[in-house]
């Protein structure tokens, strides 16, 4: 519900330029809402300018009373170096800076809950009594410090935004003299001076009060619980630190930045995954078309070439899808099937080759033996023929072992024995002649 946030007078320019939409992370703001947020709640339009004036008049009036109070003391080296210094910033070194801005609001759907619309009021009135309380509390706690206070309707929930300016008057103990002096009073800006800003819990306590009125209660008291933890030995909670709005904001980009990359790196994978699948199945189909071509007579092996292969046939009725078309549609798948296919026909080709040789060769080594038998019947019968008979028949029987042995080389697939050579190879020398 309360929020403190540090800050320093160098960041008033850009929290008025976010406040007027004109700077800043401007991602989470509806602009066609800007026009609700309104005037201030408290100060000027120009409080920012005026709150910077007010620093620099402080800074100068504290230095010429520094000055002064040094010439007072007849302090050369003092004015001297203090000249060259300049005015110092009116407060002291802090980690938070000197001022403070304030942010009250609660949970978005608190203000969403409000029937006002129902009964056909323009304005929301649950915002509109939370705005009204809040400056209340902000003028009765602060005082004249509160420099600003503005509420934000544009953004996810309704908010208010003030500045806290913590002027002071300090007395500066002067250095130890002979004779006691008064001591000297600079104005300063110091937040220590308002309870709320130094002491936390006590703040919430106040605002929980508050706003009791309009149902709403106080957060959970993770101070108290951590500090009664440590008390009794216990291990205290985690407490919760209230991340700046940029900063916040910066890590949800990041969240949804690194969710939108893990779903993008899914839909890739997704998307390669669909892919393979859908090849796979392409490369199904065309295998089980392949196959049904096969079948029907549509496609045969092709003659020649190294590797195995498929052609349409061009007798036989035509396939249902042309080779070309599923050579296309999958190349793996086609070339798959055309060499399982092709292989198969090589083997059954082979094997029908080998035995059609080998039908062949017994049939001619079988031819040859009865003509072989047959002559020797011719020779012993032409024993008992007259003498010029048997010249004749023994020239006969000559021709016949050349004739035998083109028959034995046609049988066994070699070309024939030129002329010369078959003149040479079909002398039968002794073995023609009768005795």
């Amino acid at each position: 519900m309360l929020r403190f946030e540090g800050l320093y007078p160098h960041q008033l320019g850009g929290y008025e330029a976010h406040r007027l939409r004109k700077g800043g992370d401007l991602s989470h703001v509806d602009r066609s809402r800007t026009k609700l947020n309104g005037p201030p709640l408290i100060g000027p339009e120009d409080w920012a300018a005026r709150a910077l004036a007010e620093i620099r008049e402080m800074a100068a009036e504290n230095f010429a009373a520094e000055v002064a109070s040094l010439e007072k003391r007849n302090r050369k080296k003092d004015i001297e170096r203090r000249f060259v210094e300049g005015p110092k910033q009116p407060w002291r070194p802090t980690r938070h800076g000197p001022m403070r801005e304030v942010i009250l609001t609660v949970n978005k759907d608190w203000f969403d809950a409000d029937l006002a619309e129902f009964f056909g009021e323009a304005e929301n009135q649950r915002e509109k009594e939370f705005g009204a309380l809040a400056k209340q509390w902000l003028i009765e706690n602060f005082g004249d410090d509160v420099i600003h206070a503005r509420a934000d309707r544009d953004e996810a929930a309704f908010h208010i935004h003030a500045v806290i300016m913590p002027r002071a008057t300090v007395e500066i103990a002067k250095p130890k003299a002979r004779v006691p002096t008064a001591t000297a009073t600079r104005r300063m800006l110091q937040p220590s001076i308002h309870p709320f800003i130094e002491n936390y819990e006590a703040a919430q306590d106040s605002v929980g009060e508050w706003f009791a009125c309009l149902g709403l209660v106080r957060g959970e008291r993770r101070a108290a619980a951590i500090k009664k933890a440590r008390e009794n030995g216990e291990t205290p909670p985690k407490r919760r630190y209230h991340a700046k709005t940029w900063k916040w904001r910066a890590e949800q980009e990041l969240r949804v930045q690194d969710r939108a990359e893990a779903l993008e790196a899914d839909k890739i994978a997704l998307d390669e995954r669909t892919a393979r699948v859908a090849e796979r199945e392409n490369e199904a189909e065309t295998v089980l078309a392949v196959a049904e071509g096969v079948a029907s007579g549509a496609f045969v092996a092709s003659e020649g070439g190294e590797e195995p292969g498929l052609v349409e046939a061009p007798a036989a009725t035509p396939a249902e899808t042309p080779l070309e078309d599923l050579r296309r549609r999958s190349p793996t798948g086609f070339a798959r099937a055309a060499g399982v296919f092709g292989r198969a026909w090589g083997r059954l080709f082979g094997q029908a080759q080998a035995k059609a040789e080998a039908e062949a060769d017994s049939r001619v080594a079988s031819a040859m033996e009865q003509i072989e038998q047959a002559d020797a019947k011719v020779a012993e019968a032409a024993l008992h023929l007259p003498a010029k008979t048997r010249a004749l028949i023994a020239e006969i029987r000559q021709t016949i072992p050349a004739i035998l042995r083109r028959l034995e080389r046609s049988g066994n697939g070699l070309p024939a024995a030129s002329s010369k050579g078959q003149s040479q190879r079909d002398d039968p020398g002794e073995e023609g002649k009768f005795q």
